[in-house]
C-alpha cells in the first residue's frame, strides 16, 4: 500500500501545519520565562514524554492498520533522529543533543513544512503526530537560545555536519537490510522542491545535493543564531 502523501499550499492542512509551528515556538518560550525553575523543568520532561507517546501512538496505530513495516516505521528519518535528540535533550539537557536538535530540527523541520510528505497517510493520529514532531525540533532550537540562554558555540554548524555523516551511514545500514529509504538515500522525497536535484543518468545525485544543501543551511543558522544576544538569568 502506498501511504505517502504530498500536499501543496493550496491544501487547507498547509496553513494549519504553519500555525502549529509558531504556537510551538511562541507558547513554551512563553512560559519557560514566566515560570519558575521546577514548573520549567516539568514543561520540559511532559513535552518530552508527549513526544514519546505521540510516537508509539502513531506506530500502535499503524501496526493495528497494517500499514507498519520496519522500513517505513523507524525513527530513522532526519526529522525522526530530531525527535530522539529532543527528547534526550529535554531530559538531560546534554549541550552537543541541544547543538544537534538546533540545526537538525529548524533545518529539516522548515523544509518539511515548506513541502509537506506524510509517510504514514492523512489519518487524523498520522497529521498530530507529523505535525506537533516537526513544529517541535524546530522549537527546540529557539526553546534553547530564548528560556535556557544558551548560544551557540563556535564551530556547532561543522560538528552536527560531521555527525550526520555518522547518523547518514547508520540510516544506510537500516536502509540496505529493511529496504527502506530512511534518510532518503535510496530515493529522492515525492514533494515538489527545489532543493531537491535528481537525475536519471546519476539516482543518487540528491544525495550529494542534500549534503551540500545541509552544510550550506547549518552555516547560515549558525550565523543567524549566534548574533543573538542573551543573558543568563540562573545558574544551570
Amino acid at each position: 500500500m502506498e501511504l505517502h502523501v504530498a500536499i501543496t499550499s493550496n491544501h487547507p492542512l498547509y496553513f494549519i501545519g504553519w500555525g502549529v509551528v509558531l504556537f510551538m515556538i511562541f507558547v513554551p518560550i512563553f512560559i519557560g520565562n514566566n515560570t519558575s525553575i521546577l514548573s520549567r523543568k516539568n514543561l520540559e520532561k511532559s513535552w518530552a514524554i508527549l513526544l514519546v507517546v505521540s510516537y508509539f501512538a502513531m506506530t500502535l496505530l499503524s501496526i493495528f492498520r497494517g500499514e507498519s513495516s520496519w522500513a517505513t516505521s523507524l525513527l530513522c528519518h532526519m526529522c525522526g533522529l530530531s525527535r530522539i535528540l529532543a527528547i534526550g535533550y529535554l531530559f538531560t539537557r546534554k549541550r552537543w543533543m541541544g547543538e544537534m536538535v538546533t540545526f537538525m530540527g529548524i533545518a529539516g523541520g522548515l523544509q518539511s513544512f515548506i513541502t509537506p510528505e506524510f509517510t504514514h497517510g492523512l489519518h487524523p493520529l498520522y497529521v498530530f503526530d507529523y505535525y506537533f514532531n516537526h513544529a517541535s525540533i524546530i522549537a527546540i532550537g529557539f526553546y534553547i537560545i530564548f528560556v535556557h540562554k544558551e548560544q551557540l558555540q563556535r564551530g556547532a554548524w561543522i560538528r552536527t555536519f560531521g555527525r550526520i555523516q555518522l547518523l547518514a551511514l547508520l540510516a544506510l545500514i537500516i536502509n540496505l537490510i529493511t529496504g527502506g529509504n530512511y534518510m532518503y538515500l535510496m530515493e529522492p522525497p515525492i514533494v515538489d522542491n527545489p532543493l531537491i536535484v535528481h537525475s536519471d543518468a546519476f539516482p543518487y545525485l540528491h544525495v550529494l545535493f542534500f549534503q551540500v544543501f545541509a552544510a550550506l543551511h547549518f552555516f547560515l543558522l549558525q550565523v543567524v543564531l549566534s548574533r543573538i544576544k542573551v543573558k543568563k538569568r540562573y545558574a544551570h
